[in-house]
């Protein structure tokens, strides 16, 4: 039986005052974003006990009625990998859910694998293998075929009995508040990588320029940033990374040495040439901070090999990914923060749970490394 495909307002709000009344419902989204800086949202899957409905958000102009439903503790809203769909339904209804369950978090948490797709995690879980065929569908295009229709509906279908499993799993091994506060978390990083002025901390290679020269990539990213967001286009359509760090290292000072930059179309140095040098010029009054100076943590490698491998001991212990407890970055910042003598400073990612298991040990293992 194919979903419901809702596309007017009189079935939205049926379907909303329907979701009201439920405890729990499951969300997903399709949407497109390979030429835009933000995401074009397509269709908005929503599974409760009844079944899956498909919300096809380029027929319908007001989704308030959803808006209300997502803006509320109750119904508990099951996803998958939250983050994405979070940016998704806050341009397409308004607004962010609260009350989240994330079934990927929650397998990590319960042993299932770090980073597990859905389609993974439904059959590691349920023994169900779905298919990924329509997985680089054109979402935007108008009818959609039976094959998309199916699709999506799948990707909501078995969010609520995966959460039904997790829940319980989780309460076994008393990890609710530790998906939680992980949550939480990836909701405070997601805000801070919408602030432009923080752009620099997803640019490559910015590590080896010099403090100087990183002061300069920092506006550069800035620029970037805010020129992506306006002009709605990928970063990499404005510059790419390698080009700002080559700019921020070679420090041109005219259009024309900005026009000779390898790896700068002829059409964005016109473009950009000109605003280009003014950032230079009024970044070059600004002064060194702690952000532009890294700190050189190869002295430092026997450290990180002991860090990791008390991580991987307790993942072992705990019967959880050790991706999950600390990824390398994660190290790095804790051994960085610790050697600039930071140590009120501890990296968001180790408070709350982890400060309960290792957050500790890994100071202290620090400590003697380094005193």
């Amino acid at each position: 039986m194919q979903p419901h495909l809702i596309q007017t307002e009189a079935d939205l709000q049926n379907a909303c005052d329907r979701f009201k009344n439920a405890d729990t419902i499951g969300i997903d989204t399709e949407f497109v974003r390979e030429r835009t800086f933000f995401p074009l949202p397509a269709l908005i899957q929503v599974a409760d006990a009844e079944g899956v409905v498909l919300i096809d958000v380029t027929a319908l102009k007001d989704l308030s009625p959803l808006a209300k439903v997502l803006a509320v503790k109750s119904p508990l809203k099951v996803m998958h990998a939250f983050s994405e769909d979070l940016e998704v339904l806050a341009i397409a209804a308004g607004c962010e859910p609260d009350a989240v369950f994330d079934t990927q978090l929650a397998g990590a948490f319960t042993g299932y694998g770090f980073s597990l797709g859905y389609r993974s995690l439904v059959d590691a879980m349920l023994g169900i293998f779905l298919d990924k065929g329509e997985t680089r569908s054109d979402w935007l295009k108008r009818p959609l075929s039976a094959a998309q229709l199916s699709y999506a509906a799948l990707d909501a279908e078995y969010l609520l009995p995966m959460y039904e499993n997790l829940d319980t799993e989780l309460e076994t091994l008393a990890r609710r508040a530790w998906l939680e506060e992980e949550e939480k978390h990836v909701r405070r990083a997601r805000e801070r990588d919408k602030r432009p002025e923080l752009a620099y901390l997803k640019v490559k290679d910015r590590l080896r320029l010099d403090p100087e020269d990183h002061v300069l990539l920092r506006a550069l990213a800035e620029w970037r940033e805010r020129e992506a967001m306006g002009r709605d286009l990928p970063r990499r359509h404005v510059l790419v990374d390698s080009v700002l760090v080559d700019i921020a290292r070679s420090r041109p000072q005219s259009v024309d040495a900005v026009r000779s930059l390898e790896g700068i179309s002829h059409r964005a140095a016109s473009r950009y040439a000109d605003t280009i040098l003014s950032c230079l010029a009024a970044a070059g009054e600004s002064t060194v901070t702690e952000a532009d100076t890294p700190v050189d943590l190869r002295p430092y490698a026997g450290t990180m090999r002991r860090l990791k491998r008390m991580v991987n001991e307790e993942a072992s212990r705990l019967q959880m990914p050790p991706e999950l407890i600390a990824n390398r970055r994660a190290l790095e910042s804790l051994l960085t923060a610790t050697l600039k003598n930071n140590d009120n400073s501890v990296p968001a990612e180790f408070l709350g749970w982890r400060s309960e298991i290792i957050t500790g040990a890994l100071l202290n293992c620090i400590h003697e490394s380094v005193h």
